[in-house]
């Protein structure tokens, strides 16, 4: 078995007290973004890094998440040896900045801060943690937009599983990149005030920032109450930017990785929905699990909480369903008001008890890219 040891995230929320205390309550904090867009002005909500000093519009998260990769390393005992036998699997869903940076300036009239023509990018970012932290020459950097650390997650299960490794790091980076900010604006797709999904008047989603990364082993080398059960990525071309509304593709990948699993509908406790808030990307996902599903299962998103953080994504919420679920229940789903008659379906809107079970995870991204994940809380 694929054992999850743990790990830590840097987002909106802070730190793991404050965290948990906001997940408990169903509150959230965001700032207010602007940006030119087309010659005008748009104000809109976000999601940033709760850091002890401001954070420039654009950074290297490396110096940023090294402290937080040091102190799990610290806290699970990984010696030298270990971390020889640990693969970085790094997903994140701004490739290369420093190409797609300039091309922005360039067809741009928004403000922004200026690179000095350095390299900055995945590849950079996983070389200078495998050489920072002295890890297992193999590495792989994932760009498959929302679903890019979720894919580092299947994969790392993958290289633990077949014995060639023996431990992995799975980071999520995702950080403040105005053509991505721009770019969704234009697309209509962020909401001008909350984050809403499954809402009926839901209006889109609203971006965040998330640093984040886990450790993960095998059972023979590590015990852990949380196990990596499996995962399934599927991907389909019904659309440049999301799933078939019918949802068919999204049963597949959900039915795939239960029987990947060796488990039913029934056995799974609850599920982290994808929950962008999108009207169509909603009505998808339901579709899709209601293909699944005979009754309605206990189901939430956690965007209302830390936002899009779209390539983090995958290890972030992850680490923030685990903590929940270590301290006994599942969160609610903030700004959920009105069942949306097209869905029936309506989230948790307040926390429930739960301390142990299965919980598959959805995960959707750009181009019809359809993740599912499983994962295992054991009875302490």
């Amino acid at each position: 078995m694929i054992t999850i040891l743990g790990g830590d995230i840097i987002c909106a929320l802070g730190d793991k007290q404050q965290r948990l205390a906001h997940l408990l309550n169903g509150t959230y904090q965001t700032i207010e973004k602007k940006m030119n867009v087309f010659a005008e002005q748009r104000s809109y909500p976000y999601y940033q890094l709760v850091s002890e000093q401001p954070l420039p519009v654009l950074f290297d998260p490396i110096p940023v998440i090294i402290p937080v990769i040091k102190k799990l390393i610290d806290k699970l005992a990984l010696d030298k040896n270990s971390l020889s036998r640990c693969g970085l699997f790094l997903g994140c869903s701004a490739n290369d900045l420093s190409i797609s940076h300039p091309l922005w300036l360039n067809t741009s009239d928004s403000s922004a801060g200026k690179f000095n023509d350095q390299r900055v990018g995945n590849g950079l970012y996983a070389s200078q943690l495998i050489e920072h932290f002295s890890l297992n020459d193999l590495s792989l950097t994932y760009n498959t937009a929302c679903t890019s650390s979720a894919n580092a997650m299947i994969d790392a299960a993958t290289m633990l599983e077949a014995g060639v490794i023996d431990y992995a790091l799975v980071v999520g980076l995702e950080m403040f990149a105005s053509f991505s900010f721009e770019g969704f604006s234009s697309m209509q797709l962020l909401s001008p005030d909350q984050v809403s999904p499954f809402d009926q008047n839901r209006q889109g989603m609203v971006l965040g920032e998330s640093l984040a990364a886990l450790f993960m082993s095998r059972d023979d080398l590590r015990k852990s109450d949380w196990i990596f059960k499996g995962g399934v990525n599927r991907s389909e071309t019904a659309s440049v930017t999301g799933a078939k509304l019918d949802g068919s593709g999204i049963r597949e990948v959900i039915k795939e990785t239960l029987d990947c699993c060796d488990l039913q509908a029934k056995d799974i406790t609850a599920v982290k929905t994808h929950g962008t808030a999108s009207p169509m990307g909603d009505i998808a996902e339901i579709n899709g699990m209601k293909q699944i599903f005979k009754k309605q299962p206990n189901f939430f998103s956690l965007k209302p909480y830390i936002g899009h953080t779209l390539g983090s994504c995958g290890v972030s919420e992850l680490l923030l369903l685990t903590e929940c679920v270590g301290q006994g229940f599942i969160p609610g789903t903030p700004n959920f008001n009105n069942i949306d008659p097209e869905l029936q379906w309506a989230p948790i809107k307040n926390k429930i008890s739960c301390k142990a079970g299965n919980f598959l995870l959805n995960y959707f991204g750009f181009g019809g890219n359809n993740v599912s994940l499983i994962i295992e809380k054991v009875p302490s």
